[in-house]
């Protein structure tokens, strides 16, 4: 009875410190600077729609290097990015496609990304092995991307400009290739 009755006290205070801890405000005490850097830190971006600039995020690959997004977005290309999955049907009917896109307009000007999501690593290598993919695949981005850009089914071909911008989302058959003429000047 008196280890429970500790167990309660303790568990109370430690509750009631978690409350107040970093939330000065509650407690009538201003936040520092640095306690609202953080908190700038933590608020999630607004997710992008068609104009906005890209949202960066980092992957950490399983060989411990980091890769990012901003790595090919906004570098001066018109870059096609595929998020899709090995498991994923439509995904797979899509590469040949982007494929087309990519062997046509592939150059100092333009360029496609495929961002893995919600897969297994091994199973992307295997997929991009047998669909033939040669472009860069960001391999392993889970669900960063997808909670960033609201991304609720896939796949989501999306189109950034060379500064960056967002030119267009939802992209399949024929529209990509005329969404990316368009963003080339042709």
């Amino acid at each position: 009875m008196i280890k429970i009755s500790a167990f309660i006290i303790m568990s109370t205070l430690l509750l009631a410190s978690c409350g107040q801890r970093g939330n000065k405000a509650a407690a009538g005490t201003p936040a520092t600077s640095e306690e609202q850097a953080v908190a700038a830190e933590v608020v999630t971006p607004a997710i992008p729609k068609v104009g906005d600039k890209f949202v960066d995020f980092t992957i950490t690959l399983s060989e411990g290097k980091d890769v990012k997004f901003s790595d090919y977005i906004g570098c001066g290309k018109v870059v096609l990015v595929d998020f899709w999955a090995s498991w994923c049907g439509p995904c797979r009917r899509e590469i040949p496609n982007i494929k087309a896109v990519y062997d046509k307009y592939k150059g100092d000007k333009f360029n496609v990304l495929g961002v893995a999501v919600w897969d297994e690593p091994e199973k992307s290598l295997e997929a991009m092995k047998e669909l033939e993919i040669t472009w860069d695949v960001i391999i392993n981005a889970q669900k960063i991307p997808s909670d960033l850009y609201g991304i609720e089914y896939i796949p989501q071909i999306m189109l950034f400009g060379a500064d960056g911008t967002l030119l267009a989302t939802d992209l399949r058959g024929p529209a990509v290739e005329e969404a990316v003429k368009k963003a080339l000047g042709l």
